[in-house]
């Protein structure tokens, strides 16, 4: 009889330990469920995306997300904007309180380190993974409001003419 209660006891506690761990790996999973606030504390008066490119070789390209606030609660504080599989930082002004950017630098391709010393395989940098399927043409603003992490869907961002940026001034001499 003892011999049994304690083969009960040794696979409770096997069973919740091993239960322990499956909760872990759930908690994260939670963003997959992260749901839209239909009336957020803001009204966009406009927002749009626009490509730019550097006229100097190297100089890189990429895409600027601006959201423009005509309405926006004093305790709303805005942090990310994910646009095409990116987790953009939201960067607001000083002088314009009411709009916020999100820069999008095109990486260019690099090499995945593939090696049997893991510390060079280390240097392999992983991208954020964007929980949101979205269009082209949508973005998701993650702001904080009320002590609470909220997300607001912008369905229709348009978009305006590229930015080519000019070569260095030719007519400058050193």
């Amino acid at each position: 009889m003892m011999k049994n209660l304690k083969k009960i006891v040794a696979l409770l506690t096997v069973s919740l330990f091993l239960l322990s761990f499956s909760n872990c790996g759930g908690a994260k999973t939670d963003d997959s469920k992260m749901s839209f606030e239909q009336n957020p504390p803001f009204k966009i008066s406009e927002a749009y995306y626009q490509n730019w490119v550097a006229g100097v070789k190297d100089g890189g390209s990429g895409t600027n997300i601006h959201i423009n606030f005509s309405n926006i609660q004093q305790d709303v504080v805005v942090q990310n904007i994910y646009f095409r599989n990116h987790k953009l930082e939201a960067k607001g002004n000083v002088n314009e309180p009411n709009q916020f950017v999100g820069y999008l630098k095109n990486e260019a391709q690099r090499d995945v380190v593939m090696d049997s010393d893991p510390m060079k395989e280390a240097q392999n940098t992983l991208s954020k993974k964007n929980p949101f399927q979205l269009e082209d043409s949508e973005a998701v603003v993650e702001y904080w409001f009320g002590g609470k992490k909220n997300y607001y869907k912008i369905s229709d961002l348009t978009q305006k003419e590229m930015i080519p940026y000019p070569q260095a001034n030719p007519n400058q001499h050193e």
